[in-house]
């Protein structure tokens, strides 16, 4: 009887244990399948999601498992992929540990927020409204978010996304500088990277971007209006091939025609590059560039030579917008 007893109660635990494998078995996903877990889901939530997709078979050893390994209340919301048979604990791991899908994007360097928030809204993040209000809203935000390449999980905020990429622009800006961002040197720093975002602007090329830093700092010293078409664009909010009388006296405190000085705060977002070249700026006897409409610009020491440069290269079709009169 003894026996006999030990070899049902060994059959019984095998034929448990099968069961449990049959019942806690994944279907087979035929193909990969998003799965979105929205903000605030319960676990039961989260359970009645998967089984209705697909994803698991049984809600309630879900439920189970998740309760025994305490794990209820760190359940991460966010757009999921499974495919295949995904066995349940790693259901489970993926969704505690937020293995979401990400979205990589890239800014381009001297992009500005509205550009940035069209970027982010074609990819699907978030709204370019939410994020230009949000992005308007911050002081001084313009020219703090680094233009770089990120990853991004598909749900997320439009303050955890300008966090990221303010971020990674501090870390930049210490890493250039040689200093950290403080309240002390706040006001020098935006000063520097308000005159990186004109040179962002200004300089196609890299062996230029010291150049216009080097004569920006010279008419700034001088008390002589910048005159930077760059800033004007920013005013306007127009890219035009060609500026007009009206848009150079458009009345804007970042219109640098009409007001001497720097602008209140950058006009873009510049490149490491640029911050570097505001950080060391060239010394040399010009004063004044203008477009020649290949990229490149023509400097000149002196107004005279100067305007010689500019009838010459506009008679030749080149814009207008790029130059310091």
């Amino acid at each position: 009887m003894k026996n006999k007893a030990i070899s049902v109660a060994i059959v019984v635990l095998i034929l448990g244990t099968l069961l449990i494998k049959v019942i806690t078995l994944p279907p087979k996903v035929k193909t990969a399948k998003l799965i979105n877990i929205p903000e605030g889901a319960t676990a039961v939530d989260i359970a009645l999601l998967l089984k209705e997709n697909g994803i698991i078979k049984q809600s309630g050893w879900f439920l189970y498992l998740t309760k025994r390994y305490n794990v209820q209340k760190k359940l991460q919301a966010g757009l999921y992929e499974f495919s295949n048979r995904t066995a349940l604990k790693k259901v489970i791991r993926k969704i505690v540990q937020g293995d979401v899908i990400l979205v990589k994007i890239t800014i381009p360097e001297g992009s500005t927020i509205k550009n940035i928030a069209v970027i982010l809204e074609n990819n699907g993040l978030v709204s370019k409204e939410e994020f230009i209000q949000y992005a308007l809203e911050q002081e001084h935000l313009e020219g703090q978010l680094f233009p770089d390449t990120y990853l991004f999980p598909h749900i997320i905020s439009t303050e955890a996304i300008t966090s990221t990429m303010n971020k990674r622009f501090k870390e930049m800006f210490a890493e250039i500088s040689g200093a950290q961002m403080t309240d002390e040197n706040y006001k020098k720093a935006l000063e520097i990277i308000t005159i990186a975002s004109i040179v962002e602007k200004e300089a196609m090329y890299d062996d230029e971007r010291k150049i216009i830093a080097g004569i920006i700092y010279k008419r700034l010293q001088s008390h002589i209006p910048l005159q930077s078409c760059a800033t004007v664009i920013y005013a306007t909010g127009e890219i035009k091939s060609r500026l007009t009388t009206s848009d150079l006296n458009v009345k804007s405190s970042y219109n640098t025609y009409i007001h001497k000085g720097l602008p209140p705060g950058p006009i873009c977002n510049p490149s490491s590059s640029s911050i570097k070249a505001a950080l060391n700026p060239e010394k040399t006897d010009y004063l004044y560039f203008v477009s020649m409409g290949d990229g490149r610009n023509y400097f000149s020491k002196t107004y005279a030579e100067h305007l010689a440069a500019t009838k010459r290269f506009l008679s030749s079709g080149a814009p207008n917008n790029t130059s310091s009169d």
